[in-house]
């Protein structure tokens, strides 16, 4: 369970290092590629009755992340017309 955190922890690390402030010539075109499969990704390992990993237990996690970071996942989501969700917290509960 602990290194399921750890790795849960350094990819929203670098999600967090990937949308702080930078240039404005980061490409929205990957973003909207990344940022649904990644909620997608977290979904699945909520949902894989093999893990041990509880909706609740991913979800404090992206409480925790920056603001805009977590408004660019609930945009994706949001975006992504493969299912009816707004929020990856909304698509990780199901």
């Amino acid at each position: 369970m602990a290194q399921r955190k750890t790795v849960i922890q350094k990819l929203l690390d670098y999600l967090h290092a990937y949308f702080k402030p930078q240039t404005d010539e980061r490409t929205d075109s990957m973003l909207n590629l990344v940022l649904p499969f990644v909620a997608n990704m977290l979904r699945d390992m909520v949902v894989d009755k093999a893990q041990s990993l509880a909706a609740e237990h991913l979800e404090e996690h992206i409480d925790k992340l920056p603001k805009e970071v977590k408004q660019a996942l609930d945009d994706a989501v949001n975006g992504d017309n493969s299912h009816g969700h707004k929020s990856v917290v909304d698509l990780i509960k199901g």
